[in-house]
């Protein structure tokens, strides 16, 4: 009967909309999922660099924020002894905090008798604390392998040095300043999610 053939048009217009609305999720469905970029594993000299620069930064801002403690090392700027620190030929070994690396001279930073400057230490014991993670003395020997157990280690000392600056209420100097912890947080964070997601460390910490 002729008043049914729009019916039949409606419907067959509906018909070919649900059809092409079909292939349409078939096809999203179908797409190929986005590839996650593929981040190449730093070199350790890749790394041991981009820590170093990384505790270059936080030894420039901490004398930045502190000068008073820069002055019981030098008159100059903290960029002047910044780049003294990291660039000059004393190897890693001042006599202001001893002569003293890595643990030993993070050990100053938690004795009472130590009147010294204390962002020396700090920057100085964390800095040999990489070399030696890394199997070095300096920034320039550093050995194409990884010791896994020994990165671990660092991973671990790292995640440790701001509880143990925040849990010893004894000691009295710059570095349990607000300002300071930051500094030290954000660097350190940094270090640990670089150990982690480039070098793939694993560390159990107790």
């Amino acid at each position: 009967m002729p008043w049914m053939q729009p019916r039949q048009g409606c419907r067959h217009v509906l018909f070919v909309c649900i059809a092409l609305l079909l292939l349409c999720v078939s096809a999203v469905h179908a797409r190929p999922a986005p590839k996650t970029a593929h981040v190449p594993q730093l070199t350790t000299k890749q790394a041991v660099s981009a820590h170093t620069e990384d505790l270059r930064a936080l030894m420039q801002a901490l004398y930045t924020a502190y000068p008073a403690e820069l002055a019981k090392s030098t008159q100059v700027g903290p960029r002047e002894m910044t780049e003294w620190v990291f660039d000059g030929k004393a190897n890693w070994r001042f006599e202001g905090i001893r002569r003293l690396q890595g643990q030993e001279a993070l050990a100053l930073l938690f004795d009472q008798a130590f009147a010294g400057d204390h962002i020396l230490a700090l920057v100085v014991g964390l800095e040999t604390l990489v070399f030696e993670a890394y199997g070095s003395h300096n920034e320039f020997d550093i050995p194409a392998e990884r010791d896994q157990r020994r990165l671990a280690m660092l991973l671990c000392e790292l995640q440790a040095l701001p509880l143990r600056l925040q849990a010893n209420t004894q000691m009295n100097t710059v570095l349990r300043q607000p300002v300071a912890q930051q500094h030290i947080s954000t660097t350190l964070q940094t270090l640990m999610l670089r150990l982690r997601d480039r070098e793939q460390v694993a560390a159990a910490c107790h």
